[in-house]
């Protein structure tokens, strides 16, 4: 049996941005394919913690991050709607996926 491929995302754009909703629909589209996906918000993304469909996203079992310092400096709490982190997990995911896309 193959391993599962793997998906990166970086997201550093708000919820309202066409690059968001590009993403989403990839992350979207990879979860049906039985793709594990990883999405790391940084910068402005962080503003996407509360947009519900990347909250239903994580639910189908999309794997969510948050960059802890874009989240502070925003006035976004750190809640348990994502792992907060710093730039070490963004290199492990990128390290660690078959596929890595960004998204600004």
């Amino acid at each position: 049996m193959s391993e599962k491929q793997k998906l990166g995302i970086l997201l550093a754009a708000p919820a309202t941005s066409q690059s968001s909703k590009t993403a989403l629909r990839l992350a979207e589209t990879a979860l049906t394919k039985k793709v594990d996906v990883y999405l790391y918000l940084i910068d402005d993304g962080v503003y996407n913690l509360d947009n519900q469909q990347l909250l239903d996203l994580k639910k189908q079992g999309m794997k969510l991050f948050a960059c802890a310092y874009g989240a502070q400096q925003r006035g976004i709490p750190m809640t348990d709607k994502a792992t907060f982190s710093g730039l070490v997990v963004l290199s492990d995911i990128i390290n660690g996926c078959d596929r890595f896309i960004s998204f600004n």
